[in-house]
């Protein structure tokens, strides 16, 4: 029920951002952390929102994350994907999102055909990281990786 509610909660803040770029960030923020991963779910040529265990995934199990925000100007995330971590040139940064409780990061490339999002609950340390390719085509991919970070 909570990855539902985190689910929705993201599909509805991307809604009512569109293409628009979007930075709130409240505090300057540093963390290093460890997330393991739950499950994932994956959209593409074969699957159809198939979902999988992390028994069942053979790789990125683990991941040593790092967040970096300085408070009005900017949010990274290094460690979670080689796109956040090595950003091209030109990429979006379409929400910047950094409150008391949530994080929330949405990048895109500057054709608007690939962008990652990673939405973290730092209460909680739920985790979503989002992938998709292909965007405004028939063949749009998706893979979503749930994790549990230790945000201690």
């Amino acid at each position: 029920m909570k990855y539902f509610l985190i689910i929705s909660l993201y599909v509805l803040f991307n809604s009512l951002n569109g293409y628009a770029a979007y930075l709130n960030i409240t505090l300057d923020y540093e963390k290093g952390v460890n997330c393991k991963l739950e499950k994932q779910i994956l959209k593409n040529e074969i699957y159809d929102y198939k979902e999988f265990s992390a028994d069942q995934i053979k790789d990125n199990k683990e991941k040593k994350i790092n967040i970096k925000a300085i408070k009005s100007q900017e949010l990274k995330i290094s460690g979670l994907s080689d796109f956040f971590t090595n950003a091209p040139n030109g990429v979006i940064y379409d929400t910047q999102l950094l409150k008391d409780n949530t994080i929330l990061l949405r990048v895109l490339t500057n054709d608007e055909k690939y962008s990652e999002s990673v939405f973290i609950n730092k209460s909680t340390g739920e985790m979503l990281h989002e992938i998709t390719t292909n965007i405004d085509t028939p063949n749009q991919g998706k893979e979503i990786s749930f994790f549990t970070c230790d945000m201690k």
